[in-house]
């Protein structure tokens, strides 16, 4: 039957298929290479990794400044303790108000 395969025979048709496709990858890489090479001159390459490399080293500066600052400021600490003590004092009267209707 056709449809009875060996191990054998589906190993050696993977090991086939997987030697075609690296042989069609490495012709398309050289001719995408090849075509790079042909179409965009050296210095402007060498240009746009430099701009590249500068953007790059600008967000990692960026970012150890951010890694740098504390998580929570002092004014976001007073905040949020201006807010519970608005809210505690609030509780209280509240509180006060209800003893004094009973």
């Amino acid at each position: 039957m056709p449809d009875d395969v060996s191990v054998g025979e589906t190993y050696r048709r993977l090991q086939d298929h997987e030697r075609r496709t690296q042989r069609e990858h490495e012709a398309l890489d050289t001719r995408i290479t090849n075509l790079a090479r042909d179409t965009v001159p050296l210095q402007l390459y060498q240009q746009g990794e430099r701009d590249r490399d500068d953007d790059m080293k600008a967000v990692t500066d960026r970012l150890g400044k951010v890694e740098d600052r504390p998580a929570m400021s002092l004014a976001r600490w007073l905040g949020i303790v201006t807010v519970v003590v608005a809210f505690l004092a609030l509780a209280v009267q509240a509180w006060g108000t209800l003893k004094g209707a009973q």
